[in-house]
């Protein structure tokens, strides 16, 4: 969606860094966000004027050594050294510090996860998968990986009796982390706001770091020179000079100011499991004790302590969640882009930026008559707000008046953006199957002639082409396709029905290190628009996958056809997550009570997927039905009751609006068991 009001120069820096950061691969260890992040990180980067920069959303591991998150350096190694400011001589080591059993969810095979004699043959006692691709990008892709990540995985092979590495004398340890979130602000106004939304769920909430920028750093720095060199020495002026213009420089690095807000919750774990004398052996649960009574009921306890720990840590997640939900939508909380007062306080400004009565009123005046003129002053009919796609710009209806005034229209639009090549309007539903607007379903305004209107999209990154008179695209949704690609760990194989043109699959192969994407797209011009794209992915030089010998349009496959007729033909359990974008098919939905809502999609999905494995299922939902939408959790549990599965529900996300009270969703779910066999 795109407004009229031209952005000032601090937003469009801001813009650009926060296109920069999401539009990068996850860090963590599993290269997604967590599952229980997922929302939260939606609902803030889904706003203007923020985005997230790292999360967890709670996690319990067990560890050895001293609990300092660093690599482990021989004792007897003279060679790490360094120099205090008083010449004394003191070792940089941090410590010895190995983990393993890293575990997000909540723990549900105690006397499995906490056999401590298992810790090499079952590495993740039942929490989280190890991951494997790109694990450690450094190593590079050559013979020697696999070996190299062998060597360095927590909890090495050994028998406890050698003390080389430091591992025999060290007890083991379980520590449970609660949630935190970094969050770049644009604003000391929006990071003010943020932190106050945060503090009723967490308490641990604060400003961690901020760059004023502008002219207040001019301030500071000729107050920093004036004050260091007292106009004595010609030489040290410069020296100070010098140091306070690369001091603005560094401030200054990427524009504007920056706002760098902190939430982390504030009840934590760390408790020994075993003893230094006997590591491998519990001193609450042992293998040996797998019959005694109070040996079950101990790990039972243990991990009642984490999950307690867990289900506090996700209703402060889901408080924080609703109360940003509160916030007025497409309404900024900092009604100017840069904090000026707050900038002009720090320093010492505010009496040269003080207006009289009459000048503020004039000034409010030039503001208004300037935001008006862009628009209303013009005499045209112009829209309040339309798609941009590629360098076409979508109008959702025609401009009232003649041919010449719907011209002029898009000329207009066009004069206020260099960027868009031609405008067209849309004068006909979507009523095709594919939803597309068909070969007269747009009228071109202004620009060159262009049939078919073909154009390549950039979001994020990367590119994709549509077809706009021949298939569905929605920029609109590009928040939605950055939230599903957060959660694809390394590793996954990822099914994509109902592909469109493919910028989900797209998405998910760039920006993360799943093993294979899998697309089926009915559409031939979509199908031909996924190929134009992957062949596009090839060349983008940005989106490799570190370590899994494959760059991302390597791990693309893609099959035309009908999902129906393609989706029993593949092997059952073998993706571990299922994205199915769903388009709306009218009378057939059941939001009209009409239809099956997808039902023999279902189906036809849910064999394929692994235990654990999970689908993101888009339904349609009129506002009554929201924030819950039973009757789409009752169509899912139907069809996972149907075939023996059980699931739980992870997210019920409002995706966007369709028409004027309905709304496309998003229900995020997850199978916990499967049948035996």
């Amino acid at each position: 969606m795109t407004n009229h009001q031209q952005p000032n120069q601090h937003t469009t820096h801001f813009q650009t860094r926060k296109s920069n950061c999401l539009s990068k691969r996850d860090k963590s260890s599993a290269g997604r966000i967590d599952p229980r992040a997922v929302d939260i990180c939606a609902e803030i980067n889904s706003r203007e004027e923020y985005y997230t920069t790292s999360s967890c959303a709670g996690r319990c591991f067990l560890y050895c050594g001293d609990g300092i998150k660093s690599w482990h350096a021989p004792a007897n190694d003279d060679t790490v050294v360094t120099t205090t400011n008083n010449n004394s001589t003191s070792s940089n080591v941090h410590g010895f510090f190995q983990r393993t059993r890293v575990n997000h969810d909540l723990i549900h095979e105690p006397t499995r996860y906490f056999n401590l004699s298992t810790l090499t043959c079952d590495r993740t006692g039942g929490g989280d998968p190890i991951p494997t691709i790109g694990q450690f990008e450094s190593l590079g892709n050559n013979e020697n990986f696999k070996n190299k990540l062998e060597e360095h995985v927590p909890f090495s092979n050994n028998d406890g009796n050698d003390d080389d590495d430091g591992d025999a004398a060290a007890p083991i340890w379980l520590r449970y982390e609660p949630f935190i979130l970094h969050v770049m602000c644009r604003s000391l106004k929006a990071a003010s706001v943020l932190m106050a939304l945060a503090r009723p769920s967490f308490k641990n909430v604060g400003l961690t770091s901020w760059n004023v920028g502008s002219e207040s750093e001019d301030v500071y720095n000729s107050s920093y020179i004036s004050g260091g060199s007292n106009g004595n020495n010609n030489n040290d002026n410069n020296k100070v000079t010098t140091a306070a213009a690369s001091f603005k420089n560094q401030q200054c690095k990427g524009g504007g100011p920056r706002y760098l807000v902190a939430i982390w919750g504030d009840e934590g774990l760390d408790m020994p499991l075993s003893l230094p004398s006997a590591p491998r052996r519990g001193l609450f649960y042992n293998c040996d004790e797998d019959g005694n009574e109070s040996g079950v009921v101990n790990a039972e306890w243990l991990a009642e302590l984490v999950n307690e720990r867990h289900g506090r840590n996700w209703k402060k997640i889901e408080r924080f969640v609703d109360a940003m939900k509160g916030l007025e939508e497409d309404c900024p909380v900092d009604d100017v882009d840069y904090d000026d007062d707050a900038a002009a306080k720090t320093s010492g400004m505010m009496d040269s930026l003080t207006l009289t009565n009459e000048q503020q009123q004039q000034q409010q005046h030039d503001d208004q008559q300037g935001r008006k003129s862009a628009r209303v002053l013009s005499g045209l009919p112009i829209p309040r707000s339309y798609d941009v796609v590629g360098d076409v710009a979508i109008l959702n209806n025609l401009p009232e008046g003649n041919e010449e005034t719907q011209k002029k229209v898009g000329e207009w639009i066009m004069k206020k953006n260099k960027a868009i090549k031609i405008v067209v309007a849309r004068h006909c539903a979507l009523s095709t199957e594919d939803r597309s607007p068909g070969s007269s379903g747009l009228k071109q305004l202004a620009g060159h002639p262009r049939d078919p209107i073909v154009t390549s999209h950039y979001e994020y990154g990367i590119k994709c082409v549509v077809d706009l008179n021949h298939t569905f695209f929605s920029p609109r949704m590009a928040p939605e396709r950055l939230r599903l690609a957060q959660q694809v760990a390394r590793g996954e194989r990822v099914l994509v029905v109902f592909a469109g043109v493919g910028m989900d699959a797209l998405q998910i192969a760039a920006r993360t290190e799943a093993k294979e994407v899998l697309v089926i797209e009915r559409n031939a011009i979509a199908c031909e628009c996924i190929r134009r794209g992957k062949l596009m992915l090839s060349r983008n030089k940005t989106a490799p996958c570190p370590g899994s010998g494959k760059g991302a349009s390597e791990r693309m496959r893609i099959l035309e056809g009908d999902a129906l007729e393609l989706l029993p033909t593949l092997e059952e359990e073998s993706y571990d997550r299922i994205v199915a974008p769903r388009p709306k098919e009218g009378s057939l939905d059941g939001d009209l009570g009409t239809g099956d809502a997808g039902m023999s999609f279902l189906l036809a999905m849910l064999p394929l997927l692994k235990s654990k494995g999970e689908v993101h299922w888009y339904d349609f939902a009129a506002d009554h039905e929201l924030p819950n939408c039973d009757r789409t959790r009752k169509t899912l549990e139907s069809a996972c009751q149907s075939l023996g599965l059980e699931m739980e529900i992870i997210l019920v996300a409002r995706v966007g609006s369709i028409a004027k009270r309905q709304w496309r969703v998003c229900v995020d779910f997850r199978i916990v068991a499967k049948p035996a066999a």
